[in-house]
């Protein structure tokens, strides 16, 4: 197996590489400033996944009728209703979005380069997403520092 992790410091730790090693898999990192080019969740799943989880939150904020503070602001959503819409919102990225975010990443793709032609593809690889292609990210990702 192959474990993707971002250049995060802790990622590095020789007590990580060790664990990893002895489960019998590989460790890749990606160079920073590149994430949003090479790691799937960036370049299918955060955008999508944030978008539906704001999207509930709107729909609560919408449906009104709120337990107040006493200074009159609307409480903040419990715990477990924060749980559903998390449930929510990932019921919502399509599985097949991911396998082509691991393919558009060059992760699985086959070696026999028949599934090269995926990283040009233009069409978003998730309904939710803008139709941005992950080539065009780079001056962006390059241009901010990485956080994770």
């Amino acid at each position: 197996s192959m474990l993707v992790l971002d250049a995060f410091r802790g990622h590095l730790t020789t007590s990580v590489k060790e664990k990893i090693e002895a489960l019998n898999s590989d460790l890749v990192i990606i160079p920073g400033g590149k994430t949003s080019q090479l790691q799937v969740l960036d370049v299918v799943v955060n955008k999508p996944f944030k978008e539906n989880l704001r999207q509930e939150y709107n729909n609560w904020l919408l449906s009104g009728n709120h337990p107040l503070t006493p200074s009159g602001k609307i409480k903040k959503p419990s715990v477990s209703l924060l749980g559903e819409w998390i449930a929510t919102a990932w019921q919502k990225i399509e599985p097949e979005s991911i396998v082509k975010g691991f393919k558009k990443c060059c992760i699985s793709n086959d070696l026999n380069g028949t599934e090269d032609d995926i990283l040009w593809e233009t069409e978003s690889v998730n309904e939710n997403t803008d139709d941005t292609d992950v080539t065009s990210m780079s001056s962006h990702s390059e241009n901010s520092s990485d956080s994770e």
